[in-house]
């Protein structure tokens, strides 16, 4: 198999067959990538050009060994390397050809930790991470990789059993790194999303799929939402009881308006208020209740349950 990228094309070529989709592609396509259709394009674009360029210097980092890194990123990379890797390629193209459908995409750094783990490792240069979207790219480059398997790629043979560890390799602006290690992903979850494709359908995510950031903000605001409730129910129910105390006090004494510097109470005398039983309407009188009824949209909404820890 034969794998080309042009670059001033962004196109794949596989067997110089024009590949139908890429993985970044397809990853956008059905959600699983972060939207910046918001974005100006004049800013997406500079922000591209500037991330080939970190991109290709951090590949000089894996394929130069006299290579002197020459920027944040590259001696954030270079010092991880250094440290954490025994070997490994950069900008790897892979491919797999699915019911005719070429899908193709370049891996970051594919290779072995100096303890003989096999990783996929991808660069992000964002100011926030996606970690699903990284996820999806890092898995799917592992699946193809395994797929070619024992086959000649390139003019050599390619081998590789699949990889035990996945990482985002994170930057800040500064070129600081952050390694973030990766979920698996499960192969018939990545063989669903290529079927959808190709069956030229919507991919459905088993779960729902949120950052850690969301997911402490949300539980941090929804306990603290049950604090105040259940305090304020702590409260109404002592008010209840004080009101009832001064209501009778004030019936009694024939008081109508009790006043102190901080509040008003006025006494209320009971009314008779009329009011229209609908069970019994709907019964006695059916067409009526049908011709009395409006439709109304009740707004989307969520109903959140508090797990209670265990006591052991």
């Amino acid at each position: 198999m034969k794998i080309t990228f042009d670059d001033k094309t962004h196109t794949y070529f596989v067997d110089g067959d024009i590949a139908s989709i890429s993985v970044t592609e397809l990853l956008h396509k059905h959600g699983l990538a972060p939207d910046y259709g918001n974005v100006d394009k004049d800013t997406l674009s500079g922000k591209a050009a500037k991330g080939k360029e970190i991109h290709e210097g951090l590949a000089k980092v894996l394929t130069n060994a006299s290579y002197a890194p020459a920027s944040p990123y590259e001696e954030s990379f270079d010092k991880w390397v250094k440290k954490n890797v025994d070997c490994a390629a950069a900008e790897m193209l892979l491919a797999h050809i699915y019911g005719g459908m070429i899908i193709a995409g370049t891996a970051d750094v594919v290779g072995f930790l100096k303890d003989g783990t096999p990783f996929v490792a991808d660069h992000k240069i964002t100011s926030k991470l996606n970690k699903e979207y990284v996820t999806w790219q890092t898995n799917i480059y592992d699946y193809f990789a395994r797929r070619l398997d024992d086959k000649n790629v390139n003019g050599s043979m390619f081998y590789w059993n699949g990889a035990k560890k996945f990482f985002c390799l994170h930057y800040n602006d500064k070129g600081e790194l952050t390694v973030v290690e990766l979920e698996k992903i499960p192969d018939t979850e990545i063989e669903k999303l290529i079927c959808a494709e190709l069956k030229n359908e919507k991919y459905q995510r088993p779960q729902l799929v949120v950052d850690d950031e969301l997911k402490a903000a949300v539980e941090k605001a929804e306990l603290a939402l049950i604090e105040i409730q259940t305090a304020e129910k702590v409260a109404k129910a002592n008010a209840d009881k004080l009101r009832a105390e001064l209501l009778e006090a004030m019936k009694k004494q024939k008081i109508k308006t009790w006043e102190t510097d901080k509040v008003k109470i006025t006494y209320i005398e009971p009314v008779d208020r009329l009011t229209v039983d609908g069970k019994k309407l709907k019964e006695k009188y059916p067409a009526a209740f049908s011709d009395c009824q409006k439709l109304t949209k009740v707004k989307e909404t969520l109903r959140i349950s508090i797990r209670e820890k265990d006591d052991e």
